[in-house]
């Protein structure tokens, strides 16, 4: 590393000599992050920063609050059923998000008709798509559309309650961890009908991973017993409702600009961001004090016969997922339980599941997008690779927090 780029950042972050040009705890980066990207290319270092900076106070005292502005963000795919009840949930939050956007996938039941409708008190943006781009690819879209320091991604399906925000955005500010915290996940309830309306079962308490490759809602399908009201560190959270951090984004987002993985369409593209936050060094926080209820269409627990495109994309985002963010050292620490895992599901796609067979050649072809979004993944990876595979337990792992 050239001697006068040392001297400007350990200058920025040196605490010895009388007051710092930076208040580190305000910082949500590590600024070892840039020190040791800087020590690989200044000019990557660099680039690095100045994407972060517009979302950095960098002289501030106070890292964040809860009442940070935030914008909210819908994707809808022929969802008029319930997007009414969401989009008035959205109005009773408080406090009121600062911008909402809706992305509207070639709805045609009138979707994007609904959105225009309401709300009336919200600087409401709705972008018609004139063919269905796809889950990640809408979500870009719409958060690309915003510049607020927070974005709660949310299904059309879901109805938070209207302490929602604030709870998420307390729970964030109240850890000493805050400026390292790049999402928060809430509670979701299972819901009914076109109303929304909540059940006493738990849809979703984060999202845990195992060794074989999989990720899960955590608690999904039990009864809301209070088993799941301590906050948690957790390794990701269900994109149906989900605080994102815009530094956080900013920082992992691809170098074509993609916060989600396009390639993915639909399914498994939240646990593929999650592992890109994690490996820099961005926590989720699951604060279970913040709800919303969930009228899930798809529900894991029971099964996906009958769901020939989502096994489809659960077959090949499978794939991908570790193609773009799982290195020698986590197949070695998670063998052979991924290795038996990929026999059962080449085994279905032969046999059982044959619809899904198209799934393999769609990995295949995707090869060398592959390498390349892991090489660079993998090469901006700022966490020990043990802090990675720790998450990756049999049955998942989570680590409960003191805190409301």
């Amino acid at each position: 590393m050239p001697s006068h780029t040392v001297d400007f950042v350990s200058f920025l972050v040196d605490r010895s000599t009388g007051p710092p040009v930076l208040n580190l705890e305000s910082l949500p980066f590590n600024p070892r992050v840039f020190v040791s990207e800087f020590s690989r290319s200044p000019a990557t270092g660099w680039r690095s920063l100045c994407r972060l900076a517009p979302a950095v106070n960098l002289c501030q005292d106070d890292p964040m609050s809860a009442h940070d502005p935030y914008a909210v963000v819908i994707v809808t795919h022929d969802h008029a059923e319930t997007l009414g009840a969401c989009l008035a949930a959205v109005e009773g939050l408080e406090p009121a998000p600062a911008r909402l956007v809706v992305v509207d996938n070639a709805s045609t039941d009138g979707s994007a008709e609904t959105a225009r409708k309401r709300p009336e008190g919200l600087a409401a943006t709705v972008i018609r798509e004139d063919r269905n781009i796809g889950f990640a690819a809408a979500s870009n879209r719409g958060i690309a559309a915003t510049s607020e320091p927070w974005v709660l991604l949310l299904n059309p399906d879901c109805a938070p309650r209207p302490d929602f925000v604030r709870k998420l955005l307390e729970a964030v500010a109240g850890r000493p961890e805050a400026a390292h915290i790049g999402s928060a996940s809430p509670k979701l309830l299972r819901a009914e009908g076109p109303d929304i309306k909540p059940r006493s079962v738990i849809d979703a308490a984060g999202m845990v991973v195992t060794c074989s490759g999989r990720h899960f809602d955590r608690g999904a399908g039990t009864g809301d017993d209070g088993s799941y009201d301590r906050p948690a560190w957790v390794f990701g959270g269900t994109a149906a409702a989900i605080l994102l951090r815009r530094a956080a984004l900013d920082d992992v987002a691809y170098p074509d600009s993609e916060f989600f993985a396009e390639s993915f369409f639909a399914y498994r593209e939240d646990a593929e961001l999650a592992w890109r936050l994690q490996l820099r060094d961005w926590r989720c926080l699951y604060a279970p004090s913040a709800v919303a209820a969930h009228r899930r269409g798809f529900r894991p627990e029971e099964g996906r016969r009958g769901h020939a495109a989502i096994n489809r994309f659960s077959v090949r985002n499978r794939f991908l997922l570790r193609r773009h963010c799982a290195d020698l050292w986590w197949h070695l620490r998670c063998f052979p339980w991924w290795l038996l895992r990929d026999l059962v599901v080449v085994g279905a796609c032969l046999t059982v599941e044959r619809g899904s067979l198209p799934a393999l050649g769609d990995v295949r072809r995707l090869r060398i997008d592959c390498r390349r979004r892991r090489s660079w993944v993998l090469g901006r990876r700022t966490v020990p690779r043990r802090q990675i595979t720790r998450w990756f337990r049999r049955r998942g792992r989570v680590e409960e927090v003191e805190g409301p």
